[in-house]
């Protein structure tokens, strides 16, 4: 029975008033310092009349949680802001900085449990590691214990509304076809006996017995997501809660600037080659297509799921409440990773460069090739920090070609495999969408334009490259 348009609340089925839900809300955001969790936050502060958002923060490097915020506020991103917004000192106040620490049960202290359990109404859970090579019991502490502790506080708070548990697309990436549903068929008996059994091994026994519990699964990454949404259905259900899952994200399309990037992880990290023109083949079967999306696409998505996971809680009967589940996917306008690397290349600025790329970046079929590739980029990195180290330089040229390999085969799985989904949820909420929040929320990737979208992409990666070099001779400076 689909009670989905029975209106018992003030969010009813015929729309989804986005704006007015988060107006004077508060928000708590983990992972806010973070790739997808800045764009988060600048979206908000830019688009939406929040009262407060509320960051979780771990000290890092001797680094306070209110100073990473500043750091992370003097960012390019949030220039946009600083230049448009008359008011822009106040909406920065909006943003406060919470010490954390997930490796223990409370993961904040007593006096600012009592303040999130007292306002906070939205929860956007985006932390994550990302570390592919993970062991395994690691991964799961970072992935689902750190999430289990925070919906452990979370079902205290008063005037919850709604939470977002950023998940991944490939949580289930061992099914061909994958639905809006949990997935809980956890295996050798469920997540909690896994833990158990780790408990009592050494490291290297670890590291064995990591890749036989993963089976089918490429990485721990993807197996510990699998088991944190398979912890959120089993134990969490009560709450307003919604598990939302993005593909490959990459840069920005249009916000906060198009092509902005400020990390080189998975496919953008790949390009990096591309643009700096030199030459990289990745083994792959060339006519996959991959599921890729904007960061600030899948922003808006977000935004907007927190949006309908309130209007499911108003709508649906309480008996008739699953989890719901996003595939943050479109099917349509996909492109081959054949395709991507032309796409890549057709942004660099030169003629002879976008031709050269075609020939230096390649996704190759034959697994050889690559690898005579890296031998021979291998050997001259090698003999040019050997150069430089003559002169009394220290050269990085190794450091590189190892990391783009080592890059290279932890996402090779995603570039020899394709799968299908079901994205109803996703489609119902575009559909649900008033004509100002479809203005201010633009995530239909079957409407991106990718040739447009590739104009700003390299120089987007040519840009973070000089910020990265800019920090790195700072650093340098400070600590001669």
């Amino acid at each position: 029975m689909n009670t989905e348009t029975i209106d018992t609340g003030p969010m009813a089925e015929s729309t989804l008033n986005v704006a007015e839900f988060y107006r004077g809300a508060t928000v708590l955001v983990t992972g806010g310092t973070g790739f997808i969790g800045k764009v988060l936050v600048e979206k908000l502060l830019r688009c939406f009349e929040v009262k407060k958002i509320v960051l979780l923060i771990r000290r890092k490097e001797n680094v306070s949680a209110s100073d990473r915020l500043l750091r992370m506020l003097e960012g390019p991103i949030f220039d946009r802001i600083r230049s448009t917004a008359p008011d822009a000192k106040e909406l920065f106040a909006k943003v406060v900085a919470m010490d954390t620490t997930f490796e223990r049960d409370d993961i904040v202290d007593d006096v600012d449990k009592a303040k999130l359990c007292n306002e906070v109404q939205i929860i956007f859970h985006v932390m994550a590691s990302i570390r592919f090579d993970e062991v395994l019991d690691d991964a799961i502490d970072i992935n689902v214990t750190s999430a289990k502790r925070l919906y452990a506080l979370a079902s205290s708070m008063a005037e919850l509304r709604s939470i977002v548990h950023v998940s991944t697309f490939y949580s289930n990436c061992d099914r061909k076809y994958i639905e809006e549903r949990i997935y809980d068929d956890v295996p050798y008996g469920g997540l909690e006996h896994i833990q158990q059994f780790f408990k009592t091994l050494s490291p290297k026994e670890k590291e064995r017995m990591t890749r036989l519990v993963l089976g089918d699964m490429p990485n721990s990454y993807v197996f510990s997501k699998k088991c944190a949404e398979a912890m959120v259905g089993r134990e969490f259900g009560n709450l307003p809660i919604g598990i939302f899952r993005p593909p490959i994200v990459i840069s920005s399309y249009r916000e906060p600037e198009p092509g902005w990037v400020d990390c080189f992880h998975g496919a953008t990290g790949l390009c990096v080659p591309v643009v700096l023109g030199k030459t990289m083949w990745y083994y792959g079967k060339p006519d996959v297509k991959p599921f890729m999306s904007p960061v600030d696409h899948t922003v808006s998505g977000m935004l907007a799921a927190a949006c309908d996971i309130y209007r499911r809680q108003c709508t649906i009967l309480p008996v008739e409440k699953p989890v719901p589940v996003y595939n943050f996917t479109f099917e349509k306008n996909r492109f081959t990773y054949g395709d991507y690397v032309h796409l890549v290349g057709s942004g660099l600025r030169s003629p002879l460069d976008r031709w050269l790329s075609r020939i230096k970046c390649r996704i190759s079929p034959w697994k050889i090739f690559p690898q005579i590739l890296l031998w021979l980029m291998t050997l001259q990195a090698r003999v040019a920090d050997e150069i430089l180290a003559w002169f009394g330089k220290r050269g990085s040229n190794l450091k590189i070609v190892s990391a783009i390999s080592t890059l290279a085969n932890a996402v090779e799985y995603f570039r020899c495999h394709m799968w299908t989904m079901d994205n109803s949820n996703v489609k119902r909420m575009l559909s649900l969408l008033s004509r100002d929040d479809a203005q201010r929320l633009d995530f239909d990737g079957e409407q991106i334009d990718w040739t447009d979208y590739h104009k700003s992409y390299a120089k987007g990666i040519a840009m973070e490259l000089m910020r990265k070099n800019h920090r790195r001779q700072q650093q340098c400076r400070k600590a001669s």
